[in-house]
């Protein structure tokens, strides 16, 4: 692994990129200075990675560790900040991961977008970066979504969804079991960042999101040709 002084390229470009309602995704490429070494320390670390049940990954994961975390929210904090609203760090964690779930295998949820957070107390606010970490841009970036139904119906569906089997999804979305890359009756797509090897995106945790597959044939788990992602999140207080 990089010494955490020398994890981050000072050189990465960055652009802003709209998305919807006011929120908006950072994007930053050339993001690491040495995006192969992680993917040689995921290498190295195959046997640790893990299938979570509970947080509904549709794949393996892995932590990063306290230190790498921590290198990871003093960048949010030095870079990111403004475009956050960020007066303080509340927490961080961070994983790396690889999606690995054929469409059969697919629980409900998985079938939808998400967000990392519904709400929060007032004044706390939640981030979330990916870091893509293979070549094939064909395993598919990011799709930010925004619910066609109001609040308290979309936290139904996804409650129905959650203890949902999979012939109950499939007539609840009138679709065949499949990553969401499209809109449907419950999410509109609103914008698709595409992947690129050692690009790096950060947003509102708070957002409907979903990782864009469209070739899932195309997803295993080794490393060195996997949908490998650096995860990371980012709780803080909001300034005033």
């Amino acid at each position: 692994m990089l010494n955490n002084r020398d994890i981050f390229n000072p050189h990465a470009s960055m652009q802003v990129v709209p998305l919807f309602n006011g929120h908006h995704c950072i994007v930053i490429d050339d993001f690491l200075r040495e995006p192969q070494a992680l993917v040689d320390f995921a290498n190295s670390k195959r046997a640790h990675f893990r299938y979570d049940v509970d947080n509904y990954f549709p794949g393996l994961e892995m932590d990063m560790g306290r230190e790498f975390a921590l290198s990871l929210e003093q960048y949010f904090m030095l870079q990111m900040r403004r475009y956050f609203a960020a007066r303080r760090q509340l927490g961080v964690s961070c994983r790396i991961s690889m999606t690995t779930l054929q469409t059969h295998e697919l629980s409900a949820l998985q079938r939808l977008c998400h967000r990392d957070a519904d709400t929060f107390p007032a004044g706390v606010g939640i981030a979330a970066a990916v870091v893509y970490l293979f070549q094939n841009n064909d395993l598919g970036g990011t799709s930010f979504y925004r619910p066609k139904l109001s609040a308290d119906a979309t936290r139904e569906l996804l409650s129905t969804a959650q203890n949902a089997t999979s012939e109950a999804c499939t007539a609840l979305l009138k679709t065949s079991p499949a990553y969401l890359n499209a809109s449907n009756d419950y999410f509109e797509l609103m914008q698709t960042i595409p992947a690129r090897w050692n690009r790096a995106i950060f947003y509102e945790g708070t957002i409907f999101h979903a990782a864009h597959i469209n070739q899932p044939t195309l997803l295993n788990s080794e490393p060195n040709t996997a949908r490998l992602a650096l995860n990371g999140f980012f709780k803080f207080k909001k300034m005033a």
